[in-house]
């Protein structure tokens, strides 16, 4: 993978930590670059260029922490971007395209509904439509007492 893109997805800071890690064992291992890229979902009421901080806050927050890991871990600064879109997995999907990813690292944290019931609709749809290689880091499931604790 020399010459070529790492690039990990990241939505929740709580989660950053471990997809950064990842990333840079993959990227080191084949001296790739190494990007974070993390989706702000605008839902349709809102124009996707809305001035609200509020919006952005988790997505930047999630980049913040994946750049501290990956100075900690590589010994190097990531590069980081923020896109503001109505879904996350066709945003991801031409990130990948548009950047020449090798490799896209993103989470799943096994939470389950109408439209997730196998992986999820944006992991499904990143997997489908990638233009590069998907490694999943799965983390497991909360239960519900964990999270009335």
């Amino acid at each position: 993978m020399s010459g070529s893109m790492v690039m990990v997805a990241v939505k929740d800071p709580a989660h950053a930590d471990e997809l950064a890690r990842v990333a840079c064992q993959m990227a080191k291992g084949t001296g790739a670059e190494l990007m974070a890229i993390s989706v702000a979902e605008i839902g349709p009421a809102l124009p996707l260029d809305a001035d609200a901080e509020i919006l952005d806050q988790a997505a930047k927050q999630a980049l913040q922490r994946a750049a501290q890991v990956a100075c900690e871990v590589c010994g190097s600064k990531i590069k980081s971007t923020l896109v503001r879109a109505r879904a996350a997995g066709p945003a991801l999907v031409d990130e990948a395209r548009e950047h020449h990813a090798s490799l896209l690292v993103m989470g799943y944290h096994g939470r389950l509904g109408i439209g997730q019931i196998f992986l999820g609709s944006c992991v499904q749809y990143v997997a489908t439509h990638a233009p590069c290689r998907v490694l999943l880091e799965i983390t497991p499931a909360v239960s519900h007492e964990h999270r009335r604790e």
